[in-house]
């Protein structure tokens, strides 16, 4: 998995409708908890030594879902205004 900035990232879905958005927000919703829910089983597995390791790609999550949240809200007011 490749790290992107969190503006590249919500570059990627510039374009996407309202609905689109709120499929994204959830599935790094559902990512992040996943985490947070087996953190300690992820940090105590192999898969610690995979790069981005586990914890990055979490911190990442959350940032993403942060600046796609601004773009959700962007979005619901040229959509819905």
């Amino acid at each position: 998995m490749t790290m992107i900035s969190p503006q590249s990232f919500v570059d990627e879905f510039d374009d996407e409708s309202y609905a689109t958005l709120l499929k994204e927000r959830d599935k790094l919703i559902r990512e992040i908890r996943h985490f947070e829910k087996h953190r300690e089983e992820i940090m105590n597995s192999e898969e610690v030594y995979i790069c981005p390791s586990p914890d990055v790609v979490y911190q990442m999550n959350l940032e993403y879902l942060g600046a796609l949240c601004m773009l959700i809200s962007k979005k619901f007011n040229e959509e819905f205004e």
